[in-house]
């Protein structure tokens, strides 16, 4: 596969997934606060929710206060002292007492028909929903839905051809009618390719497409992905054209030198695996009846359950797709390598096994997997042909003893504990924070949200990175101690901290280091010298 088509997949299966997101947190009849604390307000008036929200079927949602509710629901969930219930209903006959007031919401996109003897009191167009207010008369009723598309078919085409064809017109009119050589005419048409499937499709022709296909995932592919692949391919190929009719090979040589964007077979392979995965996954949650998301959503145990299933899958397959996109040859029988192999297991008095990822001759690292820690060939190291390029047999040796150490000094184990522990903690935060502000209202919403989001990156990224950092020091310690050279394993690190700053370029300047999994060069040589 051409390596810009390998990234606009990439892009196009963002799209989709952010839109799967988006529906998960707004139309989610158990997750979104837009429906549920605008229906707490209004306790006691029961919803219809209809038109293709991110369960499945027609139900009829009735809020009521402990202390008032009648009878056990068998779909239901508690937020404080409010009992959320749901009921399915046929909409080809709905059953309205009499004088009850109901309201019909169904998304943007997708109109709804009132039957029968119920009437249309008001209708509100919102951002995300459309909200009808029913009445029956004095006596009991029945009334049907008719959904039928809010836009007409010739602004739905409009549209839809529009969001993947404005951004590639726009860069030809910037570059060919106005010739505009400037970032901006070479990239606000990427930028707006990116972004404009999302929105307008979103907005204007998922409706039209649910009703046509009745599936949320052939709508999503059709409004989204499609569109998302069609406007990023038809933006890089103005560029391209733009760029040879200028003569300007210069950034393409530039690209070939220094790998930029190119993928090996198996990589091609392993990301689109990924991107096919991943889109079932997220395509996953529009299969789940709404029991689950009941079910889920009311108990911490299985909330937490989910999450750490989800993390545990994440990790197994980053690990599996790593190994297999890599392309690793074991090298530990051919020399030099069988030597380097020979005096690192007599030194460290472990079985080991080297392997070398091909076609990494710009890369310069070596890193063990925390899963497994061993195996019956020993501790498999993996390191590229960058290592062995830029630097003596020595000063890998004292590279793969760091390794080596982070396996004898069981990091490996520890860092699989802190994983899932802060899985756990991420998801107990996760389920009461969303019971608190749900419970409460907008205001506690927008003021513990962002607290929320403080707590999750201090538990996510702050906490692990700073263990991960005090892992290296003492990794770094072990290889010293084993080599017996600090001056050797100080000039190493020297050479191999100016290798990545040219490798990273300009984003090396750029990188905090509270982000970052390992201490700076600087602090790790402090550390040695300060050895005793």
């Amino acid at each position: 596969m051409k390596k810009s088509a390998l990234i606009i997949l990439l892009i196009a299966a963002f799209s989709s997934a952010v839109v799967v997101m988006v529906e998960l947190g707004i139309r989610s009849a158990v997750l979104s606060p837009f429906i549920l604390l605008d229906s707490k307000k209004e306790e006691g008036v029961q919803k219809v929710l209809t038109g293709y929200s991110i369960y499945q079927g027609d139900y009829l949602l009735d809020i009521q206060n402990n202390t008032t509710a009648t009878g056990e629901q068998p779909l239901a969930f508690h937020i404080g002292n409010t009992v959320y219930g749901f009921s399915e209903i046929h909409t080809e006959n709905v059953a309205l007492p009499a004088g009850d007031e109901w309201k019909v919401m169904t998304r943007r996109g997708i109109d709804a028909e009132i039957g029968h003897d119920a009437t249309i009191q008001s209708s509100d167009r919102k951002f995300y929903f459309n909200e009808y207010t029913i009445r029956a008369p004095e006596n009991n009723a029945s009334f049907s839905l008719h959904l039928k598309p809010e836009f007409s078919r010739p602004l739905i085409l409009f549209i839809y051809l529009s969001s993947f064809l404005l951004p590639c017109l726009l860069s030809l009119f910037f570059n060919q009618v106005l010739s505009m050589r400037n970032l901006f005419s070479l990239f606000f048409p990427f930028i707006l390719a990116g972004i404009l499937p999302l929105l307008l499709n979103y907005h204007f022709t998922m409706g039209y497409a649910l009703l046509l296909t009745n599936s949320y995932i052939w709508s999503i592919l059709l409004c989204i992905f499609v569109p998302s692949f069609l406007s990023v391919s038809f933006a890089t190929a103005v560029y391209q054209y733009t760029i040879k009719s200028d003569g300007d090979s210069v950034e393409n040589e530039e690209m070939k030198e220094t790998g930029f964007l190119a993928f090996t077979r198996r990589e091609t392979i392993g990301l689109s695996l990924l991107v096919a995965g991943g889109l079932a996954y997220f395509f996953s949650f529009f299969l789940l009846p709404l029991s689950v998301y009941v079910k889920i959503t009311d108990k911490w145990y299985l909330f937490t359950l989910w999450y750490l299933s989800l993390t545990l899958v994440i990790m197994a397959v980053y690990t599996v797709l790593h190994r297999f996109m890599g392309n690793y040859d074991n090298v530990g029988l051919t020399e030099p390598f069988a030597s380097l192999k020979n005096s690192i297991e007599d030194t460290c008095k472990t079985k080991v096994s080297l392997f070398m990822k091909q076609d990494s001759v710009h890369e310069t690292n070596a890193w063990v997997y925390s899963v497994p820690f061993t195996s019956g060939k020993g501790v498999r190291i993996y390191m590229t042909e960058g290592l062995m390029k830029n630097f003596t047999l020595d000063e890998v040796k004292a590279v793969l003893f760091h390794e080596i150490g982070h396996i004898k000094l069981k990091h490996g184990r520890w860092i699989l504990a802190i994983t899932f522990g802060v899985a756990i903690a991420v998801s107990l935060i996760m389920f009461f924070a969303r019971k608190i502000m749900l419970g409460f209202g907008w205001w506690h919403y927008i003021f513990i949200f962002p607290i929320g989001v403080i707590i999750l990156m201090l538990l996510t990224e702050w906490l692990p990175n700073k263990i991960s950092k005090m892992f290296e020091h003492q990794a770094d310690e072990y290889a010293v101690r084993q080599s017996g050279d600090k001056d050797l394993y100080i000039r190493t690190l020297v050479k191999l901290n100016r290798i990545s700053e040219k490798e990273d370029g300009e984003f090396a300047s750029r990188r905090k280091e509270w982000k970052e999994t390992h201490p700076s060069f600087q602090k790790r040589i402090n550390f040695i010298k300060d050895m005793t």
